[in-house]
């Protein structure tokens, strides 16, 4: 899987680590504690928004699936628009779903990316999930 997550980073913005203090630093403002990073949940994150961006909508389809279900915690954002994850972040939290997925307690891992559609357009997953 690190390999695919390699090839696919020239079409893709992955969230390192060091960028995790954005949605660590919201959930801080509201007295949560930090995420841990996680590739597999950022490679999940990848492909939703490889999808999305390949038919041109948000959606959730085959949630399930994609995050390989055998229990624990899972939450998903989907977003498109936003240039950066600064921006995702903040749309995130205006929405009370998006928010109360970037606050829950029960997650411990967190993945992030986004893809750019044919047209331009960014589409953006988020994966929040306890490994």
């Amino acid at each position: 899987m690190r390999i695919w997550l390699a090839a696919a980073v020239s079409a893709a913005v992955i969230a390192s680590p060091a960028l995790a203090l954005d949605l660590n630093g919201y959930r801080a403002q509201h007295k949560m504690p930090r995420l841990a990073y996680s590739s597999h949940l950022a490679g999940i994150a990848y492909e939703q928004a490889r999808l999305m961006a390949g038919r041109g909508q948000i959606d959730h389809k085959d949630f399930i699936r994609r995050i390989g279900f055998a229990g624990g915690t899972h939450a998903e954002n989907v977003l498109v628009g936003c240039a950066d994850q600064d921006c995702a972040i903040r749309t995130w939290a205006k929405s009370a779903g998006h928010r109360r997925n970037m606050l829950r307690g029960d997650v411990s891992h967190y993945g992030i990316a986004s893809v750019k559609s044919h047209n331009g357009r960014r589409y953006w997953a988020l994966e929040l999930g306890s490994e």
